[in-house]
């Protein structure tokens, strides 16, 4: 059952957005710990955050950062285009921005990119509203306040989890007054805080489901058994020991609680209206009036003339889109068998493809465009000479090259979230950072490690595999597994940290030329968190803060 914009007013996001804004939140390295500081003994009495209702009116400035989860910053761009399913091509003068988006792709980034920054500032930015507010709620002892402070700490872990993956080797920084600045730890020690707060917490947040609207949005116990299944899965990549049971039974935990089920249409976990989706474990809840501009994705990936197809009030930067290797196995007959002549997509050269039509495919925009009649072709004047599709705009999963010039109309466009008539430069579908089929899947990859033939393992694939209306696995091995993820999970900020546990990170694709080293599946410490901060060491393989 989907719950209504409308309905939904009461959700944290919502209710405390504008109080949120005013909120001063931290966006600065883990080392300018003493720029920030609350006169607590002004601040709190017995007449502040006696009720849940005012108590919210503060955590809410832990949770207004995470509209900035998919952008074409931070978490997105950092796990999706250094992998194989997301490219940025360089279109001319348009998205060379400097050449950090080739260097993420090609995994040739240095100390001093943007993207590797901005993400660094946004996570401990995170962090260190969830200590303010920790401190904050401390002295005053009621179990209101200790509610929320156990929330927040989960939410932290959450944050010191995705640090570790991207990161490896950070600060953990925990007391909002320190002053000294924060030395490096090592992964192991994060992989530990993470998982012995994440387990703490478990039995005091709250025991509630998608259609709940009072958590809505906010952390709740599932959230974090989900955040488990992450840290133990890819747990031999951040500490070299493999820890399939410990992902397997947290992954139980939620599919036994009977919160969430598979939506019978897998689309419905991406339309406009998907507030309270079945499968959405924790989502970020956006919203055109009162997120404008959070979820960039229509001008990251559409068009400039798709601004008619919308009736856009903004026009598209046309810049993302899938690598076509990876379009293809959407409808590659090898991995979707399916009748002759059961035509299903085009080829990354344009071809038609014959195979078992994958509901997923929806996931892409490709093929001629039209304009909001659905009648009129688009017209793109700027189409370059060579393109053999000339003016009229045909989007094709083919991509002539990553750079200089990349075409125009070249590039699968991710289409996976819809579209819809009047948007703007943001959506307002709402982003599930954890969903319920990725439990399935990574309980399935868990048990299979353990055991190849497990009968449980291939009955969560083929339940997914079902959905999506193509046949069933008749085994499962490394390949299949590693694809199905990437067909279900497509640009839902996975494929970086599959790609590493699976070991395909480092091969050759389109554009990337195989790795000469892994120190590549980390990213460096970023140069002026090291000039800031002198306790801080450089990850191995990256230049100190003297090189680029």
């Amino acid at each position: 059952m989907k719950i209504m914009k409308t309905q939904i007013k009461n959700s944290i996001y919502i209710k405390i957005f504008f109080i949120g804004l005013m909120v001063i939140v931290s966006t600065q390295s883990c080392t300018d710990l003493d720029e920030e500081q609350v006169l607590y003994d002004q601040v709190i009495s017995d007449e502040f955050y006696q009720t849940e209702e005012e108590v919210l009116s503060a955590v809410g400035a832990a949770y207004t950062p995470m509209f900035g989860f998919f952008q074409n910053t931070n978490m997105y761009a950092l796990n999706e285009v250094p992998s194989d399913e997301i490219t940025v091509p360089t279109r001319g003068p348009d998205w060379n921005d400097g050449g950090h988006w080739v260097r993420l792709h090609r995994h040739s980034w240095n100390i001093t990119d943007p993207r590797i920054q901005e993400a660094w500032e946004w996570i401990f930015g995170c962090i260190s509203s969830c200590n303010r507010l920790i401190a904050l709620l401390e002295p005053l002892g009621t179990d209101i306040s200790e509610a929320f402070i156990q929330e927040l700490r989960a939410l932290r872990a959450i944050n010191y989890y995705w640090l570790l993956d991207l990161y490896g080797n950070v600060p953990l920084v925990t007391d909002f007054e320190a002053t000294e600045p924060p030395a490096t730890r090592s992964r192991a020690e994060v992989y530990e805080f993470v998982e012995v707060e994440l387990l703490e917490t478990i039995p005091n947040l709250a025991d509630t489901g998608p259609t709940d609207e009072s958590t809505y949005g906010r952390v709740n116990r599932w959230t974090a058994y989900a955040a488990l299944v992450k840290l133990y899965l890819n747990a031999e990549v951040y500490t070299g020991t493999q820890q399939w049971q410990k992902a397997a039974d947290a992954a139980a935990e939620i599919i036994n609680s009977g919160q969430y089920t598979l939506a019978p249409n897998w689309r419905d976990n991406f339309v406009k209206e998907n507030k309270g989706a079945s499968e959405f474990i924790w989502a970020v809840p956006y919203d055109e009036v009162f997120t404008p501009g959070s979820f960039h994705l229509p001008v990251m990936t559409l068009h400039q003339q798709h601004q008619n197809t919308y009736n856009m009030s903004v026009q598209p930067w046309n810049g993302f889109a899938s690598v076509a290797e990876f379009y293809e196995t959407f409808i590659d007959p090898v991995q979707n068998p399916g009748p002759q002549g059961d035509v299903v997509g085009l080829s990354p050269t344009g071809d038609l493809v014959t195979g078992t039509q994958d509901a997923r495919l929806e996931s892409f925009i490709v093929g001629p465009q039209f304009d909001s009649d659905g009648v009129t072709r688009l017209v793109d004047g700027a189409a370059e000479a060579s393109d053999p599709d000339g003016p009229p705009l045909t989007i094709t999963p083919y991509i002539n090259e990553l750079l200089p010039g990349g075409w125009r109309q070249a590039g699968a466009r991710i289409g996976k979230w819809e579209f819809y008539n009047g948007m703007g430069q943001g959506l307002s579908n709402d982003f599930a950072v954890f969903r319920y089929s990725d439990i399935l899947l990574m309980r399935a990859e868990a048990l299979w490690r353990m055991d190849p033939g497990n009968a449980e393992a291939l009955m969560l694939v083929n339940q997914i595999r079902e959905r999506a209306g193509v046949d069933p696995f008749d085994a499962l091995t490394e390949e299949r597994f590693l694809a199905e993820r990437g067909r279900e999970l497509f640009s839902e900020v996975h494929r970086r940290v599959d790609q590493i546990r699976f070991g395909t990170f480092n091969d050759e694709w389109w554009e990337h030329p195989a790795d000469a080293s892994d120190h590549v599946n980390i990213f460096p410490v970023p140069q002026s968190q090291l000039l800031a901060n002198p306790n801080l060491v450089q990850n191995p393989g990256y230049p100190d803060a003297g090189g680029d």
